[in-house]
């Protein structure tokens, strides 16, 4: 079994830790990290889009639990 490191860029690590703090202790997100924040997940939304496409799984997944 291989098991691989995978790093996390800090400025992603150090906003995210950031992001969490703020929802932990109840208290208001800098202005700038959240639009840092933000910004990067509109690039992974766009590239995941134009490798997958519109992936669908929302009417699939509320079916699917509405049944159970």
């Amino acid at each position: 079994m291989s098991t691989e490191t995978v790093t996390i860029d800090p400025k992603i690590l150090s906003d995210a830790e950031a992001a969490i703090e703020a929802a932990l202790s109840g208290t208001v997100l800098d202005p700038v990290i959240a639009r840092r924040i933000q910004e990067r997940a509109a690039r992974v939304r766009l590239e995941i889009s134009r490798e997958q496409g519109v992936v669908n799984i929302g009417v699939s997944a509320i079916r699917e639990f509405r049944d159970r």
